[in-house]
Formats: C-alpha cells, structure tokens, sequence
C-alpha cells in the first residue's frame, strides 16, 4: 500500500525541553481514510499541525524527513491550499470579519486557480451546498453573523473547494450537530472512495473511526503505539493499549492542552 506522506523521527518539545512528541515515524495511506486516536492529551493535533509546519511558536519540531509522493521536502508550505487542505479547530479565525464570506472564498479559490469569477463562484457554491449549507445566503453573510456550526462548515468547504490530494483534519465535526456531522464524514469517505482523495482524521469519536476509517492510528503520551488497518481493531488484532482504549468509551473526552 502506497503511502503519500512520510515524516520520520517527529519530535516536538516545548520550551522547558519536555518531549510532548517523542520520535515517532508516521505515514498516511495514499487514496484512504487515515484516523489519528488517543486520549486527551496525547498529541494528536499537535501531530497534524507538526504536518503542516503551523505549530505555535513556542513548540520546536525536528525531524529527520518529510516526504510526499516519495519526493523529500525541506518545506511543505508551498504545497497548502491546492495540494494540501488543513481543517483546523480554530475556524473562527479563518476569514476576516469586515468582508463577506463568499468574496473571500471566490478570492481564496481565484488565488490557486487562474479563472474569472464566475467560475470561481460556481465552485464556491458547490462546496458549500456539499456541507448543506445554503449558498446565497451564506456568501453574503459576514463571518460573526453566522454560528460556530456554520463557520465550522465554510471552513471545509473553503478546503474542499480547492480539491487537494490530502485533506488533514482536526476534529472536523467538533461543532457540529449529529446530523451535519454524520453528513459531513458520509462525504470525506466519498471523497476517499469515488475521488482517490487522501485523508488524515483527527477525533475522539471512536464510532467514527470503526465506521468510516481504512487505517488507524493510536497514539499515547506523544509515542505512537499502533497502526493497523480498520479490520485488525474490529478483530480485537491491536496492542494492548489500544484494545483498551476502543473498549473502553465510544467517546473519548474532549481536551486540548497539547492535543
């Protein structure tokens, strides 16, 4: 199984030395869903933006290679946007309050693809009816005139919109209501299955992981302890660790300090 990206030997320490990501090789599976699980306080997100290169500035990161579609990247900041979609928790500070919605997204869609409005608007309003959102109303509305559900839902059809190979998100549903939610996830694996897209899932939702995941990852206290394919879980074929964890609760609680 082809894998599209590679980071080896991940450490991430804080500014007191603490290891808070301890030497960890990591790969997603190319054209799957990949789900990244741990408890609170694990480092999941912490993994996920590692990826990206936007860990904040007081954590230092190192690393001995990052590859994508076997090629070895110093950077991966060029490839954002229309190579590499990144859902973060921190939606609210995606678009800018004084401009509506839907000429930021026309001007983020223009800004990776060379086409004239109208076109770029079609897209928008395509992405943003896949997160059931309704388009009209939502582009001409203003980023604090809308909910945390609903900002929570620009936020991915702004990153689908673009059509990346590799969608990273964290926690993307989060802040959405169970409907919406199971919605939003019936389309990342769409994405997967019809569309070859690659993705990385970040969440503590443990049904979501059994029922739409094809490769998962467990992490605990910044190590990685398994990664195995869906099936191996639901046989009960995992580490010790990560049987527990699935037996456990099908929730996992929800935390943020370095997650």
């Amino acid at each position: 199984m082809t894998n599209l990206l590679e980071i080896n030997n991940l450490t991430i320490k804080d500014e007191t030395g603490t290891k808070l990501i301890d030497h960890i090789n990591f790969s997603l599976k190319a054209s799957k869903v990949n789900v990244l699980v741990g408890e609170s306080g694990s480092g999941k997100s912490l993994t996920a933006k590692a990826l990206v290169q936007q860990l904040p500035n007081n954590l230092v990161m190192t690393y001995d290679e990052l590859n994508y579609e076997n090629k070895k990247l110093s950077n991966i900041h060029s490839l954002l946007g229309k190579e590499i979609g990144f859902i973060s928790q921190d939606y609210t500070h995606s678009f800018n309050e004084h401009m509506k919605l839907g000429k930021q997204l026309i001007a983020i869609y223009r800004q990776h693809y060379k086409t004239d409005k109208a076109k770029a608007k079609k897209i928008v309003i395509q992405a943003l009816e896949w997160v059931d959102l309704a388009p009209n109303q939502t582009m001409n509305s203003y980023r604090f005139s809308l909910s945390g559900g609903q900002l929570a839902r620009v936020q991915i059809a702004s990153v689908l919109m673009l059509n990346p190979k590799l969608i990273i998100a964290d926690e993307p549903t989060a802040s959405l209501d169970v409907i919406t939610g199971a919605n939003i996830m019936n389309l990342i694996k769409h994405l997967a299955e019809v569309h070859k897209v690659t993705l990385l899932l970040i969440t503590h939702n443990l049904s979501h992981v059994l029922n739409f995941s094809d490769w998962i990852h467990v992490i605990q206290k910044g190590k990685l302890v398994d990664s195995n394919h869906v099936q191996a879980f639901k046989n009960h074929e995992i580490a010790p660790y990560s049987l527990k964890l699935f037996n456990s609760r099908s929730q996992l609680k929800e935390g943020r300090n370095n997650d």
